[in-house]
C-alpha cells in the first residue's frame, strides 16, 4: 500500500485553483487508528470493519476538495477513509513513519490534509506551524509533573480569484472550552484549585501564537482562514455580556482595523441529537477568515454536517467516538 506523504518546508509560492468552487471541511475525526478493534490510545474507541466503512462512505458524501483533519493516528488510518488514488494525503511532519506501532500509551494525534486529485493534480504548497505544538506543561490528575507538545498547525499556500491564502488547520489544547483565559484562575469559585488552568494556559500561548501568526500574513498581503478543532466556545457570550477571551483575543481589530469573520453561527443544532452523550450546544469547531475574502466566503454558509446512525445502538453514549465525537464543518469559496 503507497502514502502521499509530504515532507513539510517553508515554501512561499500559492497552487493556483482553475474551479470554479472549492468544497472545504474541516473534521476531527476522533483517534482514528487503521487497525479493526484496536483502539488508537488508551481510553479511544475501537472501530470495526462497519465503522471504518461508514466513515469512509460519511467522507464520500461531503465530496470535499479540501479536508482538514484531526486526530488522525497515522497515513493508514487516513487511507481506509479517504482513499489515496483519490486523494493526496498529508500528514504533520510531527509523525514519524511507524509511530502507529508503539504501545498505545505511547501513540499520538496529528493534524492532515487530504486533497482531491481531480481538484489539484499536484499537491498545493503545505508548511507546518511548528509554534503551536509547544509543550503542555501541567501536573497530572494523580499528581504527577508531565511535559508533552500539543499538535502543530499545517499551513496550504492557495491562489484563490486575485487573493494569496493561507488555509491554516489547527487543533488547540483540549480542556479549556469555555473557562477564564483572561486571567486564567488558580482556584475555583469554591477555593480548590482549578482543574483546568494548565490546559488554560496552554491555550492562552496558542492563542497569542494565532494571533502574531495572523497579523504577520496580513500585514506582508495574505488573506487567511484557519479551520479546525479549536477546542474553545469562540460564539459565547459571558454573563457580563461580553465575547469570549479567545475570539476577543485575535480579532481585536489589529493590525489596521483588521476584522475577521467564523462560522458556524450560532448554537449547536445538528451535531448528535439532545440528548445524546455527544450532543453539545456549543460549538467549538470553526471557520475563521478576514474580511479580505467576504466576496468568496459568506458566514451564513459555513455550516456543521449531522453525523448519521446517530440514533444506531451502536452508537449510544460514549460508543458513538467510533464514528466521530466532532462532526465535519464545510463551507464552499466561490473562486
Amino acid at each position: 500500500m503507497r502514502f502521499a506523504l509530504v515532507v513539510v518546508f517553508l515554501i512561499f509560492s500559492a497552487s493556483a485553483v482553475s474551479a470554479a468552487e472549492l468544497r472545504i471541511g474541516a473534521w476531527n475525526i476522533a483517534n482514528l487508528h487503521h487497525e479493526d478493534g484496536v483502539p488508537l490510545r488508551p481510553g479511544a474507541q475501537p472501530r470495526d470493519a462497519q465503522d471504518y466503512d461508514r466513515l469512509k462512505a460519511i467522507a464520500a458524501t461531503l465530496n470535499l476538495d479540501i479536508a482538514a483533519l484531526q486526530e488522525v493516528g497515522s497515513p493508514r488510518a487516513l487511507t481506509r477513509i479517504f482513499p489515496d488514488t483519490e486523494y493526496h494525503l498529508v500528514i504533520s511532519p510531527l509523525y514519524k513513519t511507524g509511530d502507529e506501532n508503539r504501545p498505545a500509551a505511547q501513540r499520538d494525534i496529528y493534524t492532515a490534509f487530504a486533497i482531491k486529485k481531480t481538484t489539484f493534480p499536484t499537491i498545493p504548497n503545505i508548511e507546518s506551524l511548528r509554534a503551536l505544538a509547544l509543550d503542555h506543561v501541567a501536573v497530572d490528575q494523580d499528581g504527577k509533573p508531565s511535559s508533552r507538545p500539543v499538535r502543530d498547525g499545517l499551513v496550504m499556500n492557495l491562489r484563490l480569484g486575485n487573493r494569496d491564502v493561507k488555509l491554516l488547520n489547527v487543533h488547540l489544547k483540549s480542556s479549556c472550552n469555555a473557562p477564564s483565559l483572561n486571567p486564567v484562575f488558580d482556584e475555583s469559585k469554591k477555593g480548590k484549585a482549578n482543574k483546568n488552568r494548565y490546559d488554560c494556559r496552554t491555550l492562552a500561548a496558542q492563542a497569542l501564537i494565532l494571533e502574531n501568526w495572523l497579523e504577520q500574513q496580513v500585514e506582508v498581503g495574505q488573506s487567511i482562514v484557519m479551520l479546525g478543532d479549536f477546542n474553545r466556545q469562540l460564539n459565547r457570550i459571558s454573563s457580563a455580556n461580553r465575547p469570549d477571551h479567545f475570539w476577543s483575543s485575535i480579532n481585536d481589530g489589529a493590525p489596521n482595523g483588521l476584522q475577521l469573520r467564523k462560522g458556524p453561527l450560532g448554537k449547536n443544532t445538528t451535531c448528535w441529537p439532545r440528548p445524546h452523550r455527544l450532543f453539545h450546544d456549543e460549538h467549538i469547531e470553526f471557520v475563521i477568515f478576514d474580511a479580505s475574502l467576504d466576496q468568496v466566503i459568506d458566514p451564513a454558509n459555513i455550516s456543521k454536517v449531522g453525523m448519521p446512525h446517530a440514533d444506531d445502538p451502536k452508537y449510544a453514549g460514549e460508543l458513538g467516538q467510533k464514528l466521530s465525537d466532532h462532526c465535519p464543518v464545510v463551507f464552499q469559496v466561490q473562486n
